[in-house]
C-alpha cells in the first residue's frame, strides 16, 4: 500500500488548495528522493516512501512554475500532499526553443552589497523573456544562505523560476551538512522540465560538513528520475562541480551500476566551483562542460563579473552568451576623442562606438552629422562587430573641411530605451600625422624582464590615428609591434569561433590576417624568429608565421581541461617559454622542439600572470601555491618560494637588476632574484591582486591596484609618493572585487617622464611620472585590460571591445576642443 499520495493540479485562483474544477496534470513525475512514479489520468499519484526521505517533490513539468512550491517537506503524520502549479510559456517557443541564465559562486555574506547585480538579474530575465535562472551551489555559508533566497527567488519573477543547487560551501553545520540549505531551498536533488529539455540538479557531495546524502542515494534517485524521460528529450545536468567521470559521463557507484548519461541524452553539464568561465566540448561523449564565475564580482582568474545566458533549440543544441555586470546602459564614440579624428586611407572617417547595458541587449545604432546646427548627412546604421562594438564610416564632402563636425550617435535597447551620444570634432581629412616605428615590442613589456621602459621618447599629445575592431574582446594580452605590424590575440568565452589572432598594419590598421585559435588567449603573446607565439585556455601552444598567418608548429601542452591555462608566454629570439606547472616547457622558437620541460613543481588556481625572464632564470607562479624559478637553461629548479602571503599570483615580477619586483595580495614585494629571498616586503594595507606589473624607475615603483586606481612608491623609502584615484571599474575582474573599485589591471609603461596605463574604468590615462598629475587621457567606454605597446612616435592599445588602437604624437598639431 502506498505510504503517500496527492496530486498535481493547475491552481487557477493561486490559493494554494485543489477546488473543485481545477484541472489536475497527468504524466507528471512525483518522488521521494529514491522512487519516481507519474501521475495518473486524474493527476494522482502513489508513492511508497523510503527510510531515508525527506521531502516529496516533482519534475515541474514545462510550461508551469511552482512559487517555490514543486517541494514538500515530509511531515510524520501526514500521507498526502498535493503540489499546485500556474501557466508559465514565458520565454518558450511553439518549437520548445529558450533561454535560461547560469549563475554560481555569488558567495554573498548578507543581503548587503548585493542589489545591484541582483537587479542586474531579475530586469534581464524580464526584459529578454528567460525562462528560469539557475545557481550553481557556494551561496555561501548560514548568512549567504539565509540573505539569498530574499535576494533571488520565484515569486519576485512574474515569469522567471528560480533553480538553487548546494555547493561545498552551503554544507554547514547542523544535524546533517545540508539541513539549513533544505530549511531554505528544497532537496538537495529533484529535475524539472522546459521545452524539450529534462534538467537535473545534482548535489556537491563533499564540502566544510558532510552531507546526509550519499552518491549512491543520489545514483538511484536520478536512475529512476530518468527511466521517465522520454528518449526524445535532451538532458542538462546542474552540480556546483564536474562529475568524477569527464570521459564517458557515465554517473554511478561502481564499474558496473552507473548510468550513462550521454545515451540518456546528455547535451551538456553545468557547474561553478572554480570561479572561471570555461566551456569545453568532450567530443568523445558529445557533452559541453560549462563553469559559469560569479555576476558578483571578479573570479579567481580574474574572470570577469558575468552570468551566462543559454540558447537552447529544439533539439537541445546550445548557444551562450556573457552578460557583464555592474553596467548601466552607456553609449561611448570611442574614435572622437579631444575633439580629433582618425581619417582611413580612403578619405572617410571612422566612426566607433561602444554600448552595452547589463539589463538589455542593444537592438539597433545609428547616427547622422550635424555643423551648425544642421544635418550635413542622413541618418545612418552602425553594424555590430562584437558584444561592446558597432560600427560605421563617414563620408564627408570637401565643403565641410576645417568646420565643425557634430556626430550624433542613437542607441535603441530591447527593452525600449533610447541612448544618445555626441561628439564634435574638427574635419581635418588632409592632415593625416604619419607614424614613425622605432623599437620593436616583442614581449609583454617590450623586455623578457618585463621592464616597461621605452627607448623610444614622444611629446603629447597623441592623436587617435586609427582603430580596428578585431571581432573579438581582448582581455590582458598586450599588443605586440613586430615587422612594422601589430599583433593582437582574443577572448571568445563563449567558444563561438571567434578567438584568433590578428596581425595589423602599424600604420594605418589595416588587417593583413587573422588566424583561428580552439579558444580564448587571455594573457601575453610574444614574437621571434619571424613567428607570433600564443597559448589558449585548451593548452594548445601555436607558432603563427608573421608574414602570411600560416601555421608554422602547435602543440598540445597537456595542461588538462581545469584550470584554464590563463597564463601568457614569452620568447627570445631562439627560446619559447610556455605552459605552467609541469607543462611549462623551453622549445625552439623555429621548430617547437623540446628543450626541457618542468617536473619540479605543478601549478596551483587559474591564473593571467605571465612568465618574466633574466637573471639566466624564468620566474612562474602557481596562484595559491607560490613563486618559482627555474634555471632557463636547464629547467632544473633554482629555488621556490611560498610564503603565506606571496602565493597570491594575481600578477608578474619585474626582474630589475638583481632583484624581482613584485605585486601579491597586499603587499609589495622586493626579493634576491638568484635566491628567492625576500628583501622587503611592503605593506600597502589595500589589495593589489591585479595583473599589474610594477613599474621600477630610479625615483619610483608605479603599479595599478584592486581599489585604488593607480599608486606611486618612493623607490628608497617605500612611502607612497602619489596615488591617482581612477574612476571605479565597468567591468570588475580582481578576485572578489566589487564595486566602487577603483581597478587598474593593466601594467604602467614608461615614455620618458610619462607614465601611460589603461585603466579597467575604460581610459587609457598620461600621468606625469614624479607627481602623478593627469596630463592627458583618451576615453573608450570600455575597460582597458591590457597594457599597452610603444614604437617611434607611437602608441597602441587594446580594449574589451576588440578595439586595436594606434596612437601617433602631435606635439605641433594641438587638441581642438
Amino acid at each position: 500500500m502506498a505510504q503517500y499520495t496527492g496530486k498535481v493540479f493547475v491552481d487557477a485562483n493561486h490559493n494554494g488548495i485543489f477546488d473543485k474544477g481545477e484541472k489536475t496534470l497527468h504524466h507528471v513525475a512525483v518522488s521521494d528522493g529514491l522512487n519516481v512514479v507519474q501521475t495518473d489520468s486524474k493527476g494522482t499519484f502513489h508513492l511508497p516512501g523510503h527510510s531515508r526521505a525527506h521531502f516529496l517533490f516533482i519534475t515541474t513539468p514545462s510550461g508551469y512554475k511552482t512559487d517555490n512550491a514543486y517541494y514538500r517537506p515530509i511531515e510524520e503524520v501526514r500521507a498526502e500532499y498535493d503540489f499546485p502549479v500556474y501557466p508559465c510559456r514565458s520565454g518558450i517557443q511553439p518549437d520548445g526553443t529558450h533561454r535560461f541564465i547560469h549563475i554560481s559562486d555569488t558567495e554573498i555574506h548578507g543581503k548587503e552589497g548585493n542589489r545591484e547585480w541582483a537587479d542586474n538579474l531579475l530586469d534581464y530575465a524580464a526584459n529578454e523573456r528567460i525562462a528560469f535562472i539557475v545557481h550553481t551551489g557556494d551561496i555561501c555559508y548560514e548568512a549567504g544562505l539565509d540573505s539569498h533566497i530574499r535576494l533571488l527567488n520565484t515569486s519576485l519573477m512574474e515569469d522567471t523560476q528560480v533553480f538553487y543547487g548546494i555547493g561545498n560551501h552551503d554544507l554547514v553545520k547542523g544535524a546533517y551538512g545540508e539541513e539549513h540549505f533544505e530549511r531554505l531551498y528544497g532537496p538537495a536533488f529533484y529535475s524539472f522540465e522546459v521545452g524539450n529539455v529534462h534538467y537535473v540538479m545534482t548535489p556537491m557531495l563533499r564540502g566544510d560538513f558532510p552531507p546526509r546524502y550519499t552518491k549512491e542515494d543520489v545514483y538511484r534517485w536520478l536512475k529512476n528520475d530518468l527511466a521517465h524521460v522520454s528518449k526524445e528529450k535532451s538532458v542538462i545536468v546542474f552540480n556546483h562541480s564536474l562529475p568524477e567521470d569527464t570521459v564517458a559521463f557515465k554517473y554511478g557507484v561502481s564499474d558496473t551500476e552507473y548510468v550513462d548519461l550521454p545515451a540518456a541524452g546528455l547535451k551538456a553539464w553545468l557547474y561553478g566551483h572554480w570561479h572561471v568561465n570555461h566551456i569545453h566540448k568532450h567530443e568523445a561523449a558529445g557533452v559541453y562542460t560549462i563553469c559559469t564565475s560569479t555576476p558578483a564580482g571578479g573570479g579567481i582568474d580574474h574572470a570577469p563579473s558575468a552570468f551566462r545566458v543559454l540558447t537552447v533549440n529544439a533539439k537541445g543544441g546550445l548557444t551562450f552568451e556573457l552578460r557583464y555586470s555592474y553596467l548601466s546602459p552607456s553609449l561611448h564614440i570611442a574614435s572622437l576623442e579631444n575633439g580629433q579624428a582618425p581619417v582611413l586611407p580612403s578619405g572617410n572617417i571612422p566612426l566607433s562606438v561602444n554600448a552595452y547595458s547589463s539589463i538589455s541587449s542593444v537592438r539597433a545604432m545609428h547616427y547622422w552629422c550635424e555643423c551648425e546646427g544642421k544635418k550635413v548627412s542622413s541618418s545612418g546604421p552602425l553594424r555590430q562587430q562584437t558584444d561592446f562594438n558597432w560600427y560605421a564610416e563617414i563620408s564627408l564632402p570637401a565643403q565641410w573641411e576645417r568646420r565643425k563636425i557634430t556626430v550624433v550617435v542613437e542607441a535603441h535597447f530591447n527593452n525600449g530605451e533610447i541612448k544618445q551620444s555626441r561628439r564634435s570634432f574638427l574635419c581635418r581629412k588632409h592632415e593625416k600625422p604619419q607614424i614613425r616605428l622605432g623599437e620593436e615590442w616583442k614581449n609583454l613589456l617590450s623586455s623578457p624582464e618585463r621592464m616597461g621602459i621605452s627607448r623610444d621618447t614622444f611629446a603629447l599629445p597623441l592623436r587617435l590615428a586609427w582603430v580596428r575592431n578585431i571581432g573579438a574582446s581582448v582581455y590582458m594580452s598586450a599588443p605586440l609591434v613586430y615587422q612594422r605590424r601589430i599583433f593582437a590575440a582574443s577572448v571568445d568565452d563563449n567558444e563561438s569561433g571567434k578567438a584568433s589572432v590578428t596581425c595589423l598594419d602599424a600604420e594605418n590598421g589595416t588587417i593583413y590576417w587573422q588566424y583561428p585559435v580552439r579558444g580564448s588567449v587571455r594573457s601575453s603573446i610574444a614574437a621571434a624568429s619571424g613567428r607570433v607565439f600564443v597559448q589558449d585556455v585548451h593548452g594548445y601552444l601555436y607558432a603563427i608565421d608573421a608574414t602570411t598567418g600560416a601555421l608554422v608548429w602547435e602543440k598540445n601542452l597537456g595542461t588538462g581541461m581545469l584550470p584554464p591555462l590563463d597564463d601568457g608566454l614569452i620568447a627570445t629570439s631562439e627560446v619559447l617559454y610556455a605552459g605552467t606547472g609541469q607543462s611549462l616547457c623551453a622549445l625552439k622558437t623555429s621548430t617547437g622542439e623540446l628543450i626541457w620541460k618542468n617536473e619540479a613543481w605543478t601549478r596551483g588556481e587559474g591564473c593571467v600572470a605571465t612568465l618574466s625572464l633574466g637573471q639566466n632564470l624564468l620566474i612562474g607562479h602557481a596562484n595559491w601555491k607560490g613563486l618559482y624559478a627555474n634555471d632557463a637553461v636547464t629547467g632544473l629548479l633554482a629555488w621556490e618560494n611560498k610564503d603565506g602571503e606571496l602565493k597570491y599570483r594575481s600578477g608578474s615580477a619585474a626582474i630589475v637588476g638583481e632583484n624581482l619586483y613584485l605585486l601579491s595580495s597586499r603587499s609589495l614585494f622586493v626579493m634576491d632574484a638568484k635566491s628567492g629571498r625576500i628583501i622587503v616586503r611592503k605593506k600597502l594595507g589595500y589589495s593589489v591582486e591585479v595583473n599589474s606589473i610594477p613599474l621600477v624607475t630610479d625615483t619610483e615603483i608605479i603599479f595599478g591596484t584592486t581599489r585604488r586606481g593607480i599608486v606611486a612608491l618612493d623607490r628608497q623609502t617605500m612611502e607612497e609618493k602619489w596615488n591617482f584615484k581612477t574612476n571605479p571599474a565597468l567591468i570588475y575582474t580582481s578576485p572578489y572585487s566589487k564595486p566602487p573599485s577603483s581597478t587598474v589591471e593593466a601594467s604602467p609603461v614608461l615614455v620618458g617622464n610619462t607614465v601611460f596605463i589603461g585603466a579597467s574604468d575604460g581610459t587609457l590615462y598620461a600621468l606625469n611620472r614624479t607627481d602623478g598629475k593627469l596630463l592627458w587621457k583618451h576615453h573608450t567606454g570600455v575597460p582597458i585590460f591590457a597594457t599597452a605597446a610603444v614604437s617611434g612616435n607611437a602608441l597602441y592599445m587594446a580594449d574589451f571591445a576588440g578595439n586595436v588602437s594606434g596612437f601617433v604624437s602631435i606635439p605641433d598639431f594641438g587638441i581642438i576642443y
